[in-house]
C-alpha cells in the first residue's frame, strides 16, 4: 500500500465543465473572466495547503463550444495577476508547443516564475490543428506522432533556454563592477526541424532551477513523451479506479525504462467531486445536473470539445457512425480512442454514445467522509499521486476544503503546511541541474580520463 501525502492541483473552469454549468443561479456573470472567482479559488486552494492552481487554455472556439471555451484568460496573464494576491501556492500555465514559439514560452514561463518567487509551470500542450490552425496560420495538417515530434523539439528549447544563465552567473559585484560573469551565460544555437533560437534567453535562472513541467495524456504517445520529460502528469478521471490503476503502472514502468525515478513522476486524475451533507443530496444534486444538461445539450457538448465531432446531424436511435467519427477522431488520440472502442465493442447507437459519454463522469458524489474515503482509495491503491480538482459546480471547492481537506489531513495524506517557498519543493521534486554546467563537467571528466591514459 503507497503511503506519502496526495498531491492537489486546482483547475478553475470558470463557466463549468457542461455546456449548463453557468445557469446555476450562484454562477457569476462573465464566470470565465470574472477575476474575483479566480481570486477566491486560488486562495481557498491555499488556505488547504493545495499544490498548484493550474490554468487550462485552448486557442479556438466556434458555436458549439461550451461556455469555458468561449469566453476565458489567456492563462500566463491571469496567473500574473494571481501571484500578486498569493503567497504558496503553484502557478501553471498552459501554452502549445504547436502555435507559440519556444523563446516566448521560455519568457512568459520563466518571468511568471519570477514574479512569484520560483512558483510557476508549465503545461505544455501539443494543440490538435484542427480549428486553432486557422488561427496562426501554420500546421494546418499535421498527424498525431508529428505534434509529438514539435512538442520534444520546442521542449529541448525552452528547458535549453531557461539553463541560459547558470546559478552565479550574475554576481552584481558593486565593488568590482561585475554583473556578469560572461562565460557562464550560454547561447542555445538551436536548429531543428521546426525551430530556430539562437539564445540566450534575457532572464536569470529559477530559483527552483526550472519550472515544473506538466502535460495532459492518455494517449501511447503521449504516454511515452511524458514519461520521458514530464513532472506532472494529468489524466481523464473518469473511467474508474482500474483504468486510472492501468494508467499508473503503465507509465510509472515507462518512466523506469528511461532511467527515471518513478517517484519524480506525479499522475493525478481528474476530479470534480460533488459533496453534500448527505449522500443522498449529493446524488440529488448529480441527478439534477444531468436532467438539466439533457441529450441534446450532452451532444452539443461532445461537438464543441472535439472539433468536427458533430453527432446533431444523426438519428439517435440509429447505429453510431464510427467510420465518419473516425476521421475526426487522429487529433484526439487516449480518450477520444477509448471512447471509439467502447462504441464498436458494444454496437452503440447514437443515444448510447451520448449517455455514456457526453455527462460529467461524477465519481467522487457524497458526504465529505465519503470523497475522502473514496480519494484514499485510489491513492493507497495506486491509481493517482493525487488530483486535480475541478470545481463541478459553486460552492464545491468550498466543501471540498471544508468537508474532505480536514479528514484527509488528520489521516496524514495532506499536508499541514507548505514545506517550501517553491512549486518543486512542494511537490517533493530534486532541482535540475543546468545542462550547460552538466556538460562542462561532463567535458572535465572526459579530459582528464584521457591525460591519465596518455600518461599511462
Amino acid at each position: 500500500m503507497k503511503k506519502g501525502l496526495m498531491k492537489f492541483g486546482i483547475m478553475p473552469e470558470g463557466a463549468g465543465r457542461t455546456g449548463s454549468d453557468w445557469l446555476h443561479p450562484d454562477m457569476p456573470p462573465y464566470p470565465g473572466t470574472n477575476f474575483e472567482k479566480h481570486k477566491q479559488q486560488a486562495l481557498i486552494g491555499e488556505e488547504f495547503k493545495a499544490d498548484f492552481f493550474f490554468v487550462a487554455d485552448t486557442v479556438w472556439a466556434d458555436e458549439v463550444s461550451p461556455p469555458h471555451r468561449l469566453d476565458r484568460f489567456e492563462a500566463t496573464t491571469l496567473l500574473s495577476a494571481i501571484a500578486a494576491v498569493t503567497k504558496n501556492i503553484g502557478l501553471v500555465a498552459t501554452m502549445s508547443t504547436t502555435y507559440c514559439e519556444p523563446f516566448n514560452i521560455a519568457r512568459q514561463i520563466l518571468s511568471l516564475d519570477h514574479l512569484s518567487n520560483g512558483r510557476a509551470g508549465w503545461n505544455l500542450v501539443t494543440t490538435d490543428p484542427k480549428g486553432s490552425s486557422d488561427n496562426y496560420g501554420k500546421f494546418h495538417a499535421i498527424s498525431h506522432i508529428e505534434r509529438y515530434e514539435i512538442g520534444e523539439e520546442a521542449y529541448r528549447v525552452v528547458t535549453g533556454l531557461w539553463d541560459s544563465f547558470e546559478d552565479d552567473a550574475l554576481p552584481q559585484d558593486k565593488e568590482n563592477g561585475v554583473f556578469l560573469i560572461p562565460e557562464k551565460l550560454h547561447t542555445l544555437n538551436h536548429k531543428g526541424k521546426y525551430f530556430e533560437c539562437k539564445g540566450p534567453l534575457n532572464l536569470h535562472r529559477s530559483r527552483q532551477g526550472r519550472p515544473i513541467v506538466f502535460s495532459a495524456t492518455a494517449s501511447d504517445a503521449g504516454l511515452d513523451f511524458a514519461a520521458r520529460f514530464i513532472d506532472c502528469v494529468f489524466t481523464p478521471g473518469g473511467y474508474g479506479l482500474d483504468v486510472s490503476q492501468e494508467f499508473y503502472r503503465k507509465l510509472k514502468s515507462k518512466a523506469v525504462s528511461y532511467g527515471r525515478d518513478p517517484g519524480s513522476i506525479a499522475i493525478l486524475p481528474s476530479c470534480a467531486p460533488l459533496i453534500a451533507p448527505t449522500k443522498e443530496a449529493a446524488q440529488a444534486v448529480q441527478a439534477a445536473r444531468r436532467e438539466q444538461i439533457g441529450v441534446q445539450g450532452a451532444i452539443k457538448y461532445l461537438s464543441g470539445s472535439f472539433h468536427g465531432f458533430d453527432l446533431r446531424p444523426y438519428d439517435l436511435d440509429a447505429p453510431f457512425p464510427l467510420s465518419a467519427i473516425e476521421k475526426v477522431a487522429e487529433g484526439f488520440k487516449g480518450d477520444m480512442t477509448r471512447m471509439l472502442k467502447v462504441a464498436r465493442d458494444e454496437a452503440m447507437t447514437v443515444r448510447q454514445f451520448v449517455m455514456r459519454f457526453g455527462f460529467p463522469k461524477d465519481r467522487f458524489v457524497g458526504t465529505g467522509e465519503d470523497v475522502a474515503n473514496e480519494m484514499q482509495e485510489w491513492f493507497e491503491g495506486e491509481a493517482c499521486d493525487g488530483f486535480m480538482l475541478v470545481e463541478s459546480q459553486p460552492g464545491q471547492l468550498r466543501m471540498f476544503a471544508d468537508h474532505v481537506a480536514p479528514i484527509l489531513r488528520e489521516r496524514g495524506l495532506l499536508q499541514k503546511e507548505y514545506s517550501g517557498t517553491t512549486l518543486r519543493e512542494n511537490l517533493g521534486l530534486p532541482r535540475p541541474e543546468n545542462q550547460f554546467v552538466a556538460a562542462k563537467q561532463t567535458r572535465r571528466g572526459d579530459d582528464a580520463a584521457t591525460t591519465a591514459s596518455a600518461a599511462e
